[in-house]
């Protein structure tokens, strides 16, 4: 093989490199953070094999540019497409993804220095095709590495791929804890390539020749460096899937103990109400004897406390269900005790098939939040609005609320803080997890949950699909 061949070869594998490191970054990507749309998913592969594949071919020496212009252009894409809350996800997907390489080059260089050496070996200097046969031996041991190279990154992708079920949220924090091998395996990977061959005065000094140890014991070093980033890996998946189903826990307790508060408040109501009926034949007896004596006045006023007593026990809103009417009502009250104007458009009909229990979690959660928010208002500027509306096979519960305009940045489910105080936003810990709660509720019967803000407005609309009755 001529020199010619081998620089063609060369090419050819650069673009085989390229080809196998967009298509597994595209993978490790999906595998934290999945692209809905197959269509946008393509694309993005084809831009950034293209990019890749202009860098390579850039006169000029690209050693490690192709890697920086590559990561620049997926946090650029991240932060215009998802914001910053995409950028945290961007930055260790990247740093996995340089970690695998880097270790994968060192697994696959050791294997193909150990190969080089045997093959080199047994060249012999003085034949006249020395250099054919030279170059054709390059060519085997860099098909060798290529291979070797492939096969661990792709093994150590597909570890990933199998201990992580769903894409999960992260925080710097976590990225940080994440990343630590991540970096320190591409700073081991740098710091072997700048000392495998060293010039020192006018010797060379070659590290695999001088240190034999060194071609098995760096890429077991670089095996560790993978087993324990993707032990990190898998320890964080549980702990995030322990703290969901605590969180869930928790969210379905304090539903589960607000229903049964309401439940009670209803039992209470109308055992009042089966009270009065008991004594209103004494009440009748009474007014009788008060109108036989011409006691008029006295029959005005025992007729007012009767008033009073029917207006506390009647209910402002009737909805057509016991849970909704008691939830809503209940609201009210504590509307009207702190002032805020409360307008209702709400119906609940026989035939709806949304579970009147899951109702009540999105209508509890959703109006504790508006009357929250709107008692850290003005008198004159605390409102809210509920309507329930119907579109198609669709129910729409709307929940308009003034609040004080302050938004801080949105949590990776979505869900937006209102304001801070005590150092950790109060919707983050108390309307996130109802917020949470709601989204939960909706996407179980094949909705969603959607919060739109203008100016000092703040609007949740909860979309539930009716099943088939």
């Amino acid at each position: 093989m001529s020199q010619t061949g081998y620089e063609w070869f060369c090419s050819l594998s650069g673009m085989y490199l390229i080809t196998v490191q967009t298509a597994l970054f595209m993978t490790i990507w999906n595998i934290f953070g999945k692209t809905e749309r197959e269509k946008t998913a393509f694309i993005e592969t084809v831009i950034l094999f293209a990019v890749n594949l202009a860098v390579f071919f850039y006169p000029a020496d690209t050693s490690g540019v192709r890697y920086a212009v590559s990561a620049v252009l997926v946090l650029v894409y991240c932060r215009l497409r998802c914001g910053k809350n995409g950028l945290q996800k961007a930055v260790f997907v990247l740093l996995l993804f340089y970690n695998f390489h880097a270790m994968s080059f060192l697994v696959s260089s050791s294997i193909y220095q150990y190969l080089m050496d045997g093959i080199l070996k047994v060249l012999d200097f003085d034949a006249v095709d020395y250099m054919f046969r030279m170059y054709k031996k390059l060519v085997v041991g860099q098909s060798a590495n290529l291979l070797f190279y492939t096969l661990s990154f792709s093994l150590m992708t597909a570890a990933v791929r199998r201990i992580v079920r769903s894409p999960f949220a992260m925080n710097w924090f976590e990225v940080i804890f994440l990343s630590a091998l991540n970096i320190a395996g591409s700073m081991l990977a740098w710091m072997v390539v700048a000392i495998s061959v060293v010039q020192i005065d006018k010797e060379v000094f070659f590290l695999f020749t001088e240190k034999r140890e060194m071609i098995w014991k760096i890429p077991l070093i670089a095996v560790f460096i993978c087993i324990g980033e993707i032990s990190a890996v898998y320890i964080f998946q549980k702990y995030k899937e322990l703290q969901g189903e605590r969180e869930k826990h928790f969210v379905e307790e304090q539903q589960l103990k607000a229903m049964k508060r309401r439940l009670s408040e209803a039992e209470n109501f109308y055992g009042s109400i089966r009270k009065v009926r008991h004594e209103m034949k004494n009440h009748l007896a009474n007014i009788k004897g008060l109108v036989a004596r011409e006691q008029y006045e006295e029959v005005e006023a025992y007729i007012g406390k009767m008033d009073e007593t029917m207006q506390a026990l009647s209910y402002r809103f009737s909805t057509g269900n016991a849970v909704t009417d008691v939830i809503i009502n209940d609201k009210y009250r504590r509307a009207k005790k702190s002032q805020i104007t409360f307008c209702v458009h709400f119906e609940y009909r026989e035939s709806d098939t949304i579970s009147a229990f899951d109702m009540g979690i999105v209508l509890n959660n959703l109006l504790d939040n508006a009357i929250e928010a709107c008692e850290k208002l003005e008198q004159e500027e605390r409102q809210i609005s509920l309507t329930l509306r119907r579109k198609n096979h669709f129910l729409l519960v709307e929940v308009e609320n003034s609040f004080d305009g302050v938004l801080e940045e949105a949590d990776a489910d979505g869900i937006p803080a209102t304001s801070k105080q005590g150092g950790f936003s109060d919707i983050r810990m108390e309307h996130g997890i109802g917020l949470k709660n709601v989204k939960d509720v909706a996407e179980r019967y094949f909705g969603y949950m959607d919060i739109r803000t203008q100016g000092n407005i703040f609007k949740v609309t909860v979309m539930l699909q009716q099943r088939e009755v």
